[in-house]
């Protein structure tokens, strides 16, 4: 099926058995930024739906009843297949912006779902009954993003993927939960090597935690540049000085604005 999105043509598949399709959901799931599943690559998840072992998301929790078949397979050993019941086990404890993000719904990146769900109260009822009107009043929610994440909802099959995971997994209380927003309105853009955090993703989550926002280039909507190396001649330190958009350090950030 042909599909107009922003004023192209997209070729859409509409079978949900589609095996491309599956892949990539899949893929998109297990990945870091998502349920952080390791050990499940693109190939070993081609195998693993080749053998009849996975038909919708939930079923990556029940591979230990294949045990015996996945020591088997090409690559794999008691070694492998021990790290990735492990790491299917640990993934079963996530927050609920990152199984928001999983879920693989059109226009909707792990920022997005931050946004939306601490907007909502990380209330997952809510947010599956949301709609347009309340999601486009979230700022940087706009009407596209708004309409995929309703849409998505509003599909029996997805509901039902929804509450097969459901029964499989738990949400942490996130920060944004408990934590105070004093990082809300502010913009911040991490250049250079870290120090305190493991790397930018990991601080970029502390920052949109604390409600803050994250992005790549220096704009005169940057509110700070964090660089360790502040005497650093980067394109991006030079922009920074140039737009008078402060310059400061991972220790500086965490001191000033009590990130940890």
């Amino acid at each position: 099926m042909i599909h107009h999105e922003n004023d192209a043509e997209v070729l859409f598949c509409e079978n949900p058995d589609c095996l491309a399709k599956k892949i990539k959901s899949l893929t998109l799931f297990v990945s870091r930024d998502a349920m952080n599943i390791d050990g499940l690559s693109e190939a070993t998840i081609e195998k693993l739906l080749a053998k009849g072992m996975l038909h919708e998301l939930s079923d990556l929790y029940h591979l230990s009843d294949y045990r015996d078949t996945i020591i088997r397979m090409e690559g794999f050993g008691e070694k492998s297949y021990d790290k990735l019941i492990a790491a299917l086990e640990a993934s079963r404890s996530t927050t609920l912006p990152k199984f928001i993000y999983s879920l693989g719904i059109s226009n909707i990146g792990l920022s997005n779902a931050k946004m939306i769900c601490n907007a909502l109260d990380n209330n997952l009822d809510h947010i599956r009954h949301c709609t347009v009107e309340e999601l486009t009043e979230i700022d940087g929610v706009g009407e596209v993003i708004a309409r995929s994440f309703v849409e998505y909802f509003a599909t029996p099959l997805h509901n039902k993927i929804v509450d097969d995971l459901l029964k499989e997994i738990t949400f942490e209380q996130t920060k944004a939960d408990s934590g105070a927003q004093n990082l809300t309105g502010l913009v911040f853009v991490i250049t250079g090597s870290l120090e305190h955090f493991a790397n930018r993703s990991a601080l970029k989550e502390c920052i949109e935690n604390a409600g803050g926002k994250v992005t790549g280039s220096v704009t005169s909507k940057t509110s700070y540049l964090i660089n360790n190396d502040i005497a650093s001649t980067s394109s991006k330190n030079k922009k920074a000085k140039e737009l008078n958009v402060p310059i400061i350090t991972e220790a500086q950030v965490m001191e000033q604005f009590g990130l940890a």
